[in-house]
């Protein structure tokens, strides 16, 4: 009988690691088992479990692949592409992909803030059926912690923002960071948040609750739900970003790591892959479920969780992972002004690839810097 209910720490567990992976002093999170296998942190039972319960909603009929279109409507949509990133590098344009990594490192580590805004909650007085022995029931008690770990790192070893900034410093030859590289970013940082990353003055914080979609269910309930959707729709898009960075980074024309740094963002991609399998299996047990609402009514969970999904889909894609391009090509446009090849190396750079389109007073601000 497969189990399906997990003490916190079983969820925490961690795999007896015969190798562990550090750079510039701090050991990073994961490893490889003797058999040389590489395991991501918090998995020795964390995987297991969201298989085990991601199976009984297959065995029992319902749909488990919640926005999983996204994946692949995002493959591949990344800027610079793979092409325009190596041309950059081969030119001595070092700065460009330097911040391009750091906001990569940056973004990654908001993840642990936002989670931990995300309020303790018993899951299961919203529902009409037992959520015994599912995700959803594990939420507050392993998984939304070994999530946040994961991304910004626990108290013993570093997370994903800290092994970006070692696939960029080793593959770019540890290049200078300075501090308007976390100044003027695309996205928000959390609240709570107590880096040195700031956003630009025309991003607006996402954070606010705002207007409830269905104020018939409680006002916490969605919240959750709706930040659930979120991540995942962040996690999905990851994917453009893993194989981008694989195949532009494996280069040792261009890196000069071209072995570490492209298999150690594989690992970020395994250990990524976790996250996507327990939000898609919380999120599909929602869905099958029925929600009590705060009059005692009913309310199907699929309508609420498709619901939500459309509405996420709306916000997360399009524009806002433009801003992102934007970002990186204004810091693109910076580097090449000071270049003394500048001109040829953006026309070449442009013939590459698409470029996306910048609001005059973007050119300008990009032109004058």
């Amino acid at each position: 009988m497969k189990t399906l209910i997990y003490s916190s720490e079983e969820l925490l567990a961690e795999h007896d690691y015969s190798e562990k992976f550090t750079h510039k002093g701090h050991t990073l999170h994961g490893g490889l088992t003797a058999d040389g296998i590489y395991k991501p942190p918090r998995s020795l039972n964390r995987i297991q479990a969201i298989e085990n319960w991601t199976e009984e909603l297959r065995k029992n009929g319902h749909q488990t692949n919640i926005m999983d279109e996204v994946k692949e409507i995002i493959a591949g949509d990344f800027f610079p592409t793979e092409e325009q990133a190596k041309f950059l590098m081969r030119s001595g344009c070092k700065d460009s992909m330097t911040r391009i990594l750091t906001i990569i490192g940056v973004v990654e580590g908001f993840g642990n803030d936002g989670i931990k805004l995300l309020p303790p909650l018993d899951m299961q007085q919203f529902f009409v059926e037992s959520i015994e022995g599912t995700a959803l029931s594990h939420l507050h008690s392993g998984l939304l912690k070994a999530h946040g770990q994961d991304e910004a790192g626990s108290d013993i070893e570093e997370g994903h923002d800290a092994m970006w900034y070692a696939v960029r410093d080793r593959s770019l030859g540890n290049p200078t960071i300075t501090d308007d590289m976390f100044e003027n970013l695309p996205v928000a940082p959390p609240p709570g948040y107590q880096g040195k990353a700031k956003a630009a003055e025309s991003v607006k914080q996402m954070t606010s609750i705002g207007t409830q979609i269905f104020p018939q269910i409680n006002m916490m309930l969605e919240l959750t739900l709706m930040a659930l959707a979120r991540i995942l729709h962040i996690e999905y898009g990851a994917y453009a970003t893993f194989h981008w960075a694989k195949q532009v980074l494996s280069d040792p024309e261009v890196s000069e790591s071209p072995e570490w740094a492209p298999k150690v963002v594989g690992y970020i991609q395994e250990d990524e892959d976790i996250h996507v399998g327990y939000l898609r299996c919380a999120l599909a047990e929602t869905r099958a479920r029925t929600l009590i609402c705060e009059d005692g009514s009913h309310l199907s969970g699929e309508e609420v969780i498709d619901k939500l999904c459309e509405v996420v889909k709306k916000q997360m894609g399009g524009k806002r992972r433009e801003l992102m391009s934007i970002h990186r090509y204004t810091q693109i446009l910076k580097e090449l002004e000071n270049h003394p090849d500048g001109e040829r190396i953006l026309k070449e750079f442009k013939a590459l690839g698409r470029i996306p389109e910048l609001e005059e007073t973007e050119t300008e601000a990009a032109q004058a810097s």
